[in-house]
C-alpha cells in the first residue's frame, strides 16, 4: 500500500466519521428539542393549573347548577384551548412525539366533556376558527359517550385509536 491509498483511506475514514457525528450531534439536539418542549408545556400547564379558576378544574356534580360565566372562567378555559390546540399542531408537524400528545389529549378530553366547558365552547369556539383540525378534535370528544363500558377502563378517543388518521 502507498502513501496515496493510505491519505486516501484517512481521508475517506474521516469523512465517514464526520457524517456519523452529525448524524448523533442531529438526533442528541432533536432529542433536546423535545425535551425542552415538553418542559414548556408542563410549565405552562401548571402556570394555567395555578392562576385558572377552581370551577374549570373541578367536576360540577350532576344535577347542580353550572356557575355563571365570568371573565376569569372563559380566561381560563381559552388559556386551556390554547395551550391544547398548539400541542396538537407541534403533533401535527411531528415535533413532539405522539405519546406526549396522547398524555395532553387524556388530560384535555375529560376538561372537553365537562358540561361547563360545552357551554362555554360555544362562545370560544370562533377563536379557533384558523385552526378548524382542533374545532374538529373537540368535536369529536363532545361525540363521544359519557360512559365507560366496563368499570377502571380508560376513555379512549376515536383520535386516539389511529393517531396516524388525524386531520392533521
Amino acid at each position: 500500500m502507498n502513501i496515496g491509498q493510505v491519505l486516501h483511506y484517512a481521508t475517506l475514514l474521516s469523512l465517514l466519521m464526520g457524517g456519523l457525528g452529525l448524524v448523533v450531534a442531529f438526533l442528541i439536539h432533536r432529542e433536546q428539542v423535545k425535551t425542552q418542549i415538553f418542559l414548556a408545556l408542563s410549565a405552562q400547564y401548571d402556570e394555567l393549573l395555578k392562576n385558572s379558576s377552581p370551577a374549570f378544574w373541578l367536576s360540577v356534580p350532576v344535577g347542580r347548577e353550572l356557575p355563571k360565566r365570568t371573565d376569569d372562567l372563559s380566561i381560563s378555559m381559552l388559556r386551556f384551548c390554547t395551550l391544547v390546540s398548539l400541542t396538537y399542531l407541534l403533533f401535527c408537524e411531528g415535533r413532539i412525539p405522539k405519546r406526549m400528545w396522547e398524555l395532553m389529549l387524556r388530560s384535555a378530553e375529560r376538561r372537553f366533556r365537562s358540561p361547563l366547558f360545552v357551554r362555554e365552547w360555544e362562545y370560544l369556539r370562533t377563536e379557533f376558527e384558523a385552526f378548524p383540525e382542533f374545532v374538529s378534535l373537540v368535536a369529536s370528544v363532545h361525540r363521544m359517550p359519557t360512559h365507560m363500558e366496563s368499570p377502571g377502563a380508560v376513555p379512549v378517543l376515536p383520535a386516539q385509536k389511529d393517531l396516524h388518521q388525524l386531520p392533521c
